[in-house]
Order: C-alpha cells, then sequence, then structure tokens
C-alpha cells in the first residue's frame, strides 16, 4: 500500500540524532548571494523553533548589500567586509557562501582567524586547494565541514534501511540526472568563476552514486575491521572503489563542460550511469536498482520523496520526508553537534570524503579537457622543452655540493654503482653510463658516457635500478604495441633484453641486495599499489592494498624493509613496511608537503627524499619544474620509528628526475641528484 504519510522515522529523527544543549550556535555566512539566502532562511527557522542556532551575522564585499540582506533575514550584525566577519570572535561558525572559485581564499581567511568554518560546495575547484584548506584546519585546530546538504538528509537514512531490509533485493546499478537550463548565468559559463555543470550541479549525481554505491564497508563503525574505527584512507575496508571510469562532455564556447555524461564501475561490480547539464530541460531524480524492484528518488539533491516499486515497476510504497525548513537546517545541525562532541569535522561529510570527491572531479575534468585560467593546464607542467640538467653531487658531512656535469637535455634518476665507479641515468627513453673519475685534487668528475645497448627498449622513464652483480639494469620502458611501462633488464654487454613484468602497467624502484626480486609499482584494477616479483620471472605479489596511490617502494641493503611513499593518509607521505608487506609504518608526517621516493642510505643510518609544496601538486602527483626540497633523515634510537624528523637540507628547481631512484654512494656519505634549468 502506498502510504502518503511520513513514517514515524522523521517525526523523531531530529530529536534523537540532535541532542542539543542550550547554548545558541551563532552563525555567521560569508557572502550575501542566492544559496546564503536559502541558509539564512533555515538558520533563522532553526533559531525560532529554539534549536540551539541563532542567525547572528551576514558580510558581503558591500555594507548596505549586508545589511539589506541581514534585514531581510534577522541577522544581529551586518559587515561590509569579508574581514571583520572573520575577526569576529563571537562567530561560532562561519559559512562560506560565495562562488566555489573563491572558496579556497575565503575559507583560508576565516580558519586563519580561528573560526570553525562550514564551506558550500564544491568545496574548492580544485584538490590543491582542497588540501591547503583542510591542512590548515588542522594546524589551527577549527572545525571544518564541506556543505554537501544530500549527505545529511534524514532521507538518505530512509533509503539506506530499505535498501538493508532487502525491499529492493541487492543492489545493483543507479541512474542519476540533474540538469537545469542555466546558460544565462554568467558565472556558470565563467572559466574564471570555475564554471561548468561539474562541480555546480555533477557533484550532486555523483554524490548520489556515492552514496548507495560506494558506502559499503567498515566506515569507520564496524568493530570486526582493525582500523579501530579510523574512517577513510587509513581503513582498507573502507568504501568500494572506483574499477573504471568512462565520461565524455560537451563544452559550451566558453570551454566549461555544459553536459556530462558518467559511468562508473566499482570494484563491487555495481554501476552508476550518471549525467548532468546546464542546457537541457528540468531534469532531477535518482534511481537505485536492485534485482528485486527500484527505488526512485524525485530531486535527488534534496530527496523531496522516496518511492519504492516492485519488479513489474507497480508502485508499492511513497515518502514524502518532512523537512524542518528547506533541508539545508540539517547540516546545520550535524555541525553543531559535532562541535559539541569536540569534532573538527562532521561524520557525514569527513574531510576524507571531501578529498574523494574533489580527486574524483580533477580526474573528470582531465579527461573532459576543462581547465580553469587559475589552474596550471597539465601541457604546460610537462612542457621540459628548453630545460637544461646539472648533475650535481652533496656531500652530507661536508655540506658541499659538487657539479659533475651540465646537459642541453633533460638526464633524469641517477643511480650511483655499487663500487662507486660510475653512475647510470635516463635521458631521451636510453639509459647511459657515466664515469666517475677524481682530478689531481681528488674530487669527483664527470668521465666518459656511453650509451647502454637497450635495442628495441628505447623508452625507458626514470624507474630504473642496476643489478647488484652488475651485469646491467632493470628499467621500465613504455612499449610500442600499447604505451605501457613494463620491467625489462638490459645489459652492460649488449645481450638482448629480457620482459619481466608482462602485465602494465609496472614501474620498477626496487631490487634486493641479492638480486632475486624486484619491488614495483603497478596499476592493477583501478587502484595503484606496490608488488613484488622474482626477477627472473614469475607472479607478481601484491603488498599494499591501501587506498590510493602507493609508490616508488626500494629494500635496503639489507632486504629486510622496503621503503615507499603512499597517499593514505590525505597527503603523500614515507612509509617503510617489512619485505612481505608487513608492518606498513608511516615515517614521515609533512603537514604541508608532499613527500616522495625515501632513499635509504648503504649504512642504514639517513634517507633522503623530495618534497613539493602542497599548493603545486595534487597528493598523487610528482611532476617536473617545480620548486622543491630535498629532506634527510638519519637514524635516532629513541626515536619510536628508529628516524628522527626530516629536515630540509637542499631547496631547488627540479622535481620529476631529481631523485627517482636510489643515488647514494657506497660510502653513504654523498648522493647523486639533478637540479633544471628552464
Amino acid at each position: 500500500m502506498v502510504n502518503n504519510k511520513c513514517d514515524d522515522f522523521f517525526a523523531d529523527y531530529v530529536v534523537a540524532k540532535y541532542i542539543l544543549n542550550m547554548k545558541n550556535l551563532k552563525f555567521g555566512i560569508l557572502g550575501c548571494g542566492y544559496i546564503a539566502g536559502k541558509m539564512a532562511e533555515a538558520v533563522k527557522v532553526l533559531e525560532n523553533k529554539g534549536m540551539g542556532v541563532e542567525l547572528y551575522a551576514a558580510a558581503a564585499r558591500d555594507l548596505g548589500k549586508a545589511e539589506a540582506f541581514a534585514g531581510q533575514y534577522g541577522a544581529r550584525v551586518a559587515y561590509g567586509s569579508y574581514q571583520d566577519l572573520a575577526a569576529d570572535s563571537k562567530v561560532d561558525l562561519i559559512y562560506i557562501a560565495t562562488p566555489h572559485s573563491h572558496h579556497y581564499k575565503h575559507a583560508k581567511l576565516c580558519i586563519n582567524a580561528g573560526r570553525n568554518v562550514l564551506v558550500e560546495k564544491a568545496f574548492c575547484a580544485n584538490v590543491k586547494q582542497s588540501t591547503e584548506v583542510i591542512a590548515l584546519a588542522h594546524d589551527k585546530g577549527v572545525f571544518l565541514c564541506e556543505a554537501m546538504w544530500t549527505r545529511f538528509l534524514p532521507a538518505v537514512d530512509v533509503v539506506r534501511s530499505w535498501i538493508k531490509a532487502g525491499r529492493i533485493g541487492e543492489v545493483q546499478s543507479v541512474e542519476a540526472d540533474f540538469s537545469q537550463p542555466l546558460t544565462h548565468v554568467e558565472r556558470l559559463m565563467n572559466p574564471a568563476l570555475a564554471g561548468g555543470a561539474l562541480l555546480d550541479l555533477g557533484i550532486y549525481s555523483l554524490t548520489f552514486a556515492d552514496l548507495f554505491l560506494n558506502e559499503e564497508g567498515c566506515r569507520g563503525n564496524n568493530s570486526s575491521c582493525d582500523c579501530a574505527g579510523v574512517v577513510g584512507r587509513d581503513c582498507e575496508n573502507y568504501g568500494a572503489p572506483i574499477a573504471n571510469l568512462d565520461a565524455r562532455c560537451i563544452k559550451t564556447d566558453t570551454g566549461v563542460d555544459a553536459t556530462d555524461w558518467i559511468n562508473i564501475t566499482y570494484k563491487n561490480g555495481k554501476k552508476a550511469y550518471l549525467k548532468t547539464s546546464l542546457c537541457n530541460p528540468w531534469h532531477n531524480e535518482g534511481i537505485i536498482y536492485g534485482t528485486a524492484g527500484y527505488i526512485r528518488v524525485v530531486n535527488l539533491n534534496d530527496m523531496e520523496e522516496l518511492q519504492v516499486y516492485d519488479k513489474t515497476g507497480t508502485l508499492v510504497d511513497s515518502v514524502k520526508p518532512e523537512r524542518i525548513c528547506n533541508c539545508y537546517e540539517y547540516e546545520v545541525l550535524a555541525c553543531k553537534k559535532a562541535m559539541e562532541a569536540g569534532a573538527k569535522e562532521c561524520a557525514q561529510m569527513t574531510h576524507y570524503k571531501t578529498m574523494e570527491m574533489m580527486e574524483l572531479m580533477d580526474n573528470l575534468r582531465d579527461r573532459f579537457g576543462v581547465s580553469y585560467p587559475f589552474e596550471i593546464a597539465p601541457g604546460v607542467t610537462w612542457d621540459r622543452s628548453g630545460n637544461k640538467s646539472i648533475l650535481q653531487v652533496f656531500d652530507i658531512e661536508k655540506g658541499k655540493i659538487t657539479t659533475l656535469k651540465k646537459f642541453d637535455c633533460v638526464i633524469e634518476a641517477p643511480n650511483w654503482s655499487a663500487d662507486g665507479t660510475y653512475l647510470t641515468y635516463n635521458s631521451n627513453g636510453r639509459i647511459f653510463k657515466l664515469d666517475l673519475v677524481r682530478d689531481d685534487r681528488g674530487e669527483l668528475t664527470a668521465g666518459e658516457i656511453t650509451e647502454v645497448p637497450s635495442y628495441y627498449v628505447d623508452n625507458c622513464n626514470n624507474d630504473h635500478v642496476l643489478d647488484p652483480d652488475g651485469s646491467g639494469l632493470y628499467v621500465s620502458h613504455h612499449t610500442k604495441e600499447d604505451g605501457q611501462s613494463r620491467i625489462y633488464k638490459i645489459f652492460f654487454d649488449g645481450r638482448e633484453p629480457v620482459l619481466v613484468t608482462p602485465l602494465a602497467p609496472s614501474y620498477l624502484h626496487g631490487i634486493t641486495p641479492d638480486g632475486k626480486m624486484l619491488a614495483y609499482c603497478a596499476e592493477r584494477n583501478g587502484e595503484y599499489d606496490i608488488y613484488a616479483i622474482p626477477t627472473a620471472g614469475g607472479n607478481e605479489v601484491q603488498l599494499t592494498t591501501a587506498r590510493g596511490l602507493n609508490d616508488g617502494p626500494e629494500y635496503d641493503c639489507k632486504g629486510e624493509y622496503i621503503w615507499f611513499n603512499s597517499v593514505r593518509t590525505g597527503r603523500m607521505q614515507a612509509w617503510r613496511m617489512k619485505a612481505d608487506g608487513s608492518e606498513q609504518t608511516q615515517m614521515t608526517d609533512d603537514k604541508h608537503w608532499n613527500t616522495w621516493f625515501p632513499h635509504i642510505s648503504p649504512d642504514l643510518k639517513k634517507v633522503v627524499m623530495v618534497a613539493y609544496t602542497e599548493v603545486d601538486v595534487k597528493p598523487g602527483e610528482h611532476v617536473p619544474n617545480k620548486n622543491v626540497e630535498l629532506r634527510l633523515m638519519t637514524a635516532d634510537e629513541n626515536s619510536a620509528t628508529g628516524f628522527g624528523p626530516a629536515k630540509t637540507i637542499l631547496k631547488l628547481f627540479g622535481g620529476q628526475g631529481t631523485v627517482n631512484v636510489n643515488s647514494w654512494a657506497p660510502d653513504s656519505k654523498r648522493f647523486a641528484f639533478v637540479i633544471y634549468e628552464k
């Protein structure tokens, strides 16, 4: 029977879910546009109902506009600048209601002033901005949440309860379409304001799929999970990662995406078929298909009505969820509850989830070929034409830099031989050997350069290691057949190359001291993890399973540990694990830097690595032509990890290619690296 009356669930929902204390939360709104009005409306209703929230202040860039807004919605204070609102210590929570192209700037303004912040979706324009804002909030110890109102709706729990009860059988797929004719809105057509369909409307379709297909597993509340209640990247059972992503768009004349089609296949086999458009007629619904029926959600953004159909397409139940106002109120109440509990984020929209969705949208925009003027296009970042390379050696004990040779081309990844007599490096797809000699003063100088014969293995990248027996190198080569990286061995004596990893892509980084095993980063089923394989060939063994990129594996000189870098905590950091993949331990915690390629010295007492600032790269990027730092960790028996904190020893222009492979000299006193001139 169709139930047109709300379930009793909704009547008890607000009381049960939000146990509020008597202190009013003073709410401030930064920006006085359309969305700010919707939020002000909701907050005022909460205030009038005595639900512990007070519409305290509103700020605009023009005092007259702020005063008019405050007068219309009943805010007590009006400010003619955003700085004045951020400086008001009476404000408990500031809602950022400006266009998402400005969220980065305005969120930082408020966080630096010590204010708690609720940022309207999309959280920022891209991942780089998002990581900096979240890191800043962590540093300042303030509350921060993305205002994706759909995730806070009571209706979400109703749909999940229906699914759990088996009302539509086993969920198999979702369809979602959020389209509106909005080409007349100048902001949405303007790339400088991060316009386009994806960040404004597409986020709702992506969220709908994520809520009902990608929210399985632990989610931090599974007592049987080893994560002990840690939500997000630290829990390997969190969610159902994307296995395949197929997306395309139609662009406007201004270059932003007008209509997007996105098909997602998750690792659990479930699929999402999503659409969003700024130029199509109004359409706003989501459907969850199961083996025994389906659930239709009218207005997938605010879930105005929920309908259950059996497998014959007959409507068997219908619910119109009650709402206190316009549904913006639920995120405000959730923030209040979290803040009163001392939390710095909401469980409904964690910082991890914000980053996951921002990474997905960055990925989609890369596929669409849509970028904003304030972003550096990938083609510009990777343009190394005209680059010159300078091969140098840094003496740790003396603090001295020696320039070995300057090149009028790009060379990368110097690798020091075990006997200390030569370096190898890659350039233009080939591997070269540079002999090391000493001058009359005993100073190290560059000698003869020879190309290592590699025949058809002529598209090598900067992932290569020397075989300990001195016979040659293992290299990563992009094969002509499909352009994918595979691992080969090439020989100094001119023998034919030997294939080690038929599966691709595989990016080499480490070899055991006995030369019997290789460690490498490989993409399998949409995830980048660390694998090991015998150098003689055979079956590969997966060593990491944490979500996100795991890269740069390197054995220490005893073969006991593998050092690597991982993005699992939200920022790229150095890690270490046993050679069998056990005891994975985070070794660095650089709050504002992404740390790559930790290289352990032969004496096991020093680790050198390269670090990018958070504003230059996404957490999973290691690109060229950046101002980076070389960091050094030294052994410390009093530290829990056995090493002290990483300290900066050099600042240089480099990045990709600077220290991609282990370049320590056998005496552990020096390492080689490359800097670049653009």
